[in-house]
């Protein structure tokens, strides 16, 4: 186990092209050993069996001329026939014995044209066994005593006379495979020179290879590396394609362009808290420090201002921790529970709810819902997107002004719309893109004034998309606002509700 450990440290150490060099060149060797094996093994047996082939032509025509022929019948004088095979047999690389049932030397050539033949190679032992009860030759490649290696070819023959009975013969030919041998040389020097040659010529190619493919990891390795340093403005910008490498650099890209721009809404939304928190914090460390300096000189009048005004700061920090809470809690995915909820139920609730806070601001609050809309929804965190609309739109609907909440299917039957209209101000079409984002407001009808942190409305669309669903603005300045929100339908049945109230 510590030796995989160290080799795994080892191969880490390694740079990757470097692996894949070796791993290419390794590969490459291999087959070139390998097909070169093959090659020698296919040569070396085809040299062999053609030898094999030549010498028992020979024998065949040898045999014919000499009058029988293998296998019993054949006539004439076998001294003369054995004397006439060893004869027409022999020849510089090829040696001739004949040899009885026994395996004993009945005939054999020692020398040729006045030179002295070499020595004839000794049989396998139990080559007799073998051979006795076969019809066709059999064949062995033996070490020669002068050295180099011999092809010995043993062939049984049967020679009938006339006044005596058949003999089983066996004609014993031994061929040198010196010139197969050099040919074989040959073959492996190429081989070598091959393994040699594409070895030099693959390491630089695998290389070059290699280095070519992985020009773009390296690349994603440096962007990473100063990424990490702290620049998160770079990026990849590898060439489109479909590889795994153009992907990966895509992937990489968007990858980084999200993360910097969760990044910069963090520090942001950390910004923008930290300075809503401080607002309410200074007005209350100024407020208690009036207190305690005797600024309000024992009036009971203005020590009851300082307290009221001191109470609403604490509501205001309480209302801004909520939401935060809630935010946190939305981005953390905290699970919902899902049910069919009556639409135009959950509409009448909030107007009922809201009614007093519009009647303090002099606003009219009407209902239009159509029967039996039900949405899948979670009804507290839908209820909660309602309240924040219709807040909202109290707050910048001048006196005498109405407040619409309405409810119908939408263009989709799978579709419900929840709609708030006001007749407010009206938003700037240069703010209608950004009123859903944390902590903004328009410098014009959305201001601290009203006391709001900009949070409601990003607590709106978070809770709408986790439903499924959207939520849009349109506004006209100076004719109000309107806000959607859009969510799947139930696919229960609803219960018929009130179509229309007003409060």
């Amino acid at each position: 186990m510590r030796g995989g450990n160290r080799l795994r440290r080892a191969l880490w150490s390694v740079p990757l092209g470097w692996q894949l060099a070796a791993l290419y060149t390794l590969l490459l060797v291999g087959t070139l050993v390998l097909l070169g094996a093959a090659l020698y093994s296919q040569l070396d047996r085809f040299l062999v069996e053609n030898t094999a082939t030549r010498l028992d032509q020979a024998a065949n025509t040898a045999l014919a001329r000499s009058g029988p022929g293998r296998g019993p019948g054949g006539q004439g004088d076998p001294n003369r026939v054995v004397t006439d095979l060893v004869r027409g047999l022999t020849g510089p690389d090829v040696l001739v014995e004949v040899l009885d049932d026994k395996g004993e030397v009945v005939a054999f050539a020692e020398a040729i044209n006045g030179s002295e033949l070499p020595p004839f190679p000794t049989l396998p032992d139990g080559w007799l066994a073998s051979v006795e009860n076969s019809t066709s030759p059999s064949q062995w490649v033996l070490p020669a005593p002068e050295g180099g290696r011999r092809l010995v070819l043993i062939s049984p023959v049967v020679i009938s006379a006339r006044d005596s009975p058949s003999l089983r013969l066996y004609l014993v030919q031994a061929a040198s495979l010196d010139a197969a041998d050099d040919l074989l040389g040959q073959l492996r020097l190429y081989i070598l020179l091959g393994i040699i040659g594409g070895t030099l010529l693959g390491v630089p190619a695998g290389l070059l290879l290699t280095r070519a493919v992985l020009r773009p990891l390296g690349r994603v390795a440096r962007t990473a590396d100063a990424i990490a340093a702290g620049d998160t403005s770079r990026r990849l910008h590898l060439p489109q394609g479909k590889n795994e490498v153009a992907r990966l650099g895509g992937a990489f890209d968007q990858m980084m362009d999200r993360l910097a721009a969760t990044l910069e809404a963090q520090r942001r939304f950390v910004a923008d808290a930290s300075h809503e928190i401080r607002t309410p914090l200074t007005s209350l460390e100024g407020l208690s420090e009036m207190l305690l300096i005797g600024a309000d000189r024992g009036d009971p009048h203005v020590v009851q201002r300082t307290l009221r005004s001191m109470h609403g700061e604490l509501g205001r920090l309480r209302r801004l921790v909520a939401d935060l809470l809630t935010l946190s809690r939305l981005d953390s995915a905290t699970p919902m529970t899902f049910t069919p909820v009556d639409a135009c139920a959950l509409l009448s609730e909030v107007a009922e709810q809201m009614a007093p806070v519009a009647e303090r601001k002099g606003v009219r609050l009407s209902v239009e819902c159509a029967d039996c809309l039900k949405v899948r929804a979670d009804a507290d965190r839908l209820k909660q997107v309602v309240l924040n609309l219709v807040d909202n739109a109290i707050r910048y609907t001048p006196q005498d002004g109405v407040v619409m909440l309405l409810g119908a299917a939408g263009p989709s039957s799978a579709q419900v719309h929840l709609q708030v209209q006001d007749q407010g101000p009206g938003i700037p079409p240069a703010d209608l893109p950004h009123i859903f984002d944390r902590f903004y407001r328009s410098d014009t009808s959305r201001t601290r004034d009203t006391g709001n942190a900009g949070l409601g409305l990003a607590i709106a669309r978070a809770i709408a998309e986790a439903h499924g669903g959207t939520i849009t603005a349109q506004s006209t300045p100076g004719e109000g606002a309107c806000f959607t929100v859009v969510l799947p339908e139930a696919r229960e049945v609803a219960s018929p509700v009130v179509a229309r109230k007003a409060t």
